[in-house]
């Protein structure tokens, strides 16, 4: 019998209801959340695909040996961990964090950290900056003169993409801002403006078309220094400011932690000789030389992924169906979801790691 259960999209930081569909242990399918305010009963393909995550799937505790995995059990894996750990001084272990985790784990990790001297804990942040500052709600998009886009708005958040469209509609004028030559976003523009790496010698001439009738809308910066010119254009003209976020609860991360770059996380990694990576792949931003035998690496992620082959332990984790919780939107709003698919494994949520750790 199939079983359907509300929680939220993982797939970035809009914040959209999903259902999850379930028979006999699996999850087998995504539905739309038909009354939820954020994506009012629609889903984009990135959520309908979040699932295919189930695909390839680490289920058991492993140890890695010569870039492989080989089973092992919870009991086992947490003694190793704990023997690296009790093995240094606090100051060389390192854990990074990411929005993937809900607001009451990134709570527990902080709360070991606190507890074992662990001073080196973040995330990567996509070049985002912590960014305290009210922000634009959702309902602005709706009211404003001029939409200004940075990045493919509507091929990475298209229900965010969907407001656009119908603020357009209402005679809105939307710039796209971006460093490619083409997107979904740019050819649905009113004007498209390519940069060759840094915003900085586009910003002047964009200045003069907004107001505090306008909207900033950014899901891509290339680097911290970018995103201070957002925050100077956003002061200068009184438009208002969404960052948008490519984790489902990277804001709650930015609420707690460090957000670190490349380059920082780089340096963390180096001076580390324990460290820790929650829900996280770092090959999606460093190299293999860059993380490669540089210290004890525990991965808790069940992502079969080449990062996971270059750790020496990995913990599975649960996925976000089988945990209940709350992320942090783009917004702000902070919402609830519940245990959406009751699934068979030997996996252990962050809750429960950082406890046996403790």
């Amino acid at each position: 019998m199939l079983d359907i259960k509300h929680t939220i999209c993982p797939s970035c930081s809009v914040g959209c209801g999903l259902n999850i569909v379930s028979k006999d242990g699996a999850v087998v399918g995504t539905y739309p959340y038909k009354r939820h305010p954020i994506n009012e009963g629609k889903n984009c393909l990135n959520g309908r695909n979040s699932i295919l995550q189930f695909d390839n799937q680490i289920e058991k505790p492993s140890m890695v040996k010569n870039g492989e995995l080989e089973e092992s059990d919870n009991e086992s894996v947490l003694k190793i961990i704990k023997d690296q750990l009790a093995s240094i001084d606090a100051s060389e272990s390192a854990i990074i964090c990411s929005g993937n985790s809900t607001n009451e784990e990134l709570d527990k990790i902080k709360e070991f950290a606190d507890g074992f001297g662990c001073e080196k804990i973040g995330f990567y942040g996509y070049n985002f900056p912590n960014f305290s500052a009210d922000v634009a709600s959702y309902d602005d998009i709706a009211g404003a003169s001029t939409i200004l886009a940075i990045g493919d708005i509507y091929r990475e958040n298209p229900l965010l993409a969907r407001r656009i469209v119908l603020s357009k509609e209402n005679g809105a004028c939307l710039i796209n801002l971006d460093d490619v030559e083409k997107s979904i976003t740019s050819l649905n523009a009113d004007e498209f403006i390519q940069f060759d790496g840094h915003l900085d010698d586009k910003i002047d001439s964009i200045k003069d078309k907004l107001d505090e009738n306008s909207i900033i809308i950014a899901n891509k910066i290339c680097c911290k220094d970018d995103f201070a010119l957002l925050e100077s254009l956003s002061a200068d003209t009184g438009a208002k400011l969404l960052p948008v976020f490519n984790a489902p609860n990277m804001k709650g991360a930015m609420n707690r932690f460090d957000s670190w770059d490349a380059e920082e996380v780089k340096n963390i990694i180096d001076d580390s000789k324990v460290l820790i990576v929650v829900k996280d792949n770092p090959l999606m931003y460093l190299s293999k030389e860059d993380i490669k035998g540089k210290g004890f690496i525990v991965d808790i992620s069940n992502e079969d992924n080449a990062f996971a082959k270059l750790s020496d332990v990995v913990l599975p984790g649960k996925s976000w169906v089988e945990k209940a919780g709350t992320f942090t939107n783009c917004e702000g709003l902070e919402q609830c979801f519940d245990i959406s698919a009751e699934i068979e494994n030997d996996a252990l949520s962050e809750m429960e790691i950082f406890d046996e750790l403790a």
